[in-house]
């Protein structure tokens, strides 16, 4: 498992899709920012997560707080 989050995390950032987060002034190991892709896709995921989970459904009611 943890070999799989770690081919994932080197692909994501060959990709451009997140970069360690502030490396050039000795930014925390584990955090990292989103690169153009990555805002992109989060993005889209956000918005489909929302469309299933509160547009569809009779029965919720969105809430942003």
């Amino acid at each position: 498992m943890k070999g799989d989050l770690e081919t994932i995390t080197s692909l994501a950032k060959r990709r451009g899709f997140v970069f360690p987060s502030a490396e050039i002034y000795g930014g925390f190991a584990a955090a990292y920012d989103y690169g153009p892709l990555g805002v992109e896709m989060k993005r889209n995921i956000r918005e489909r997560w929302w469309r299933s989970m509160v547009q569809e459904r009779d029965d919720v009611v969105g809430l942003e707080a």
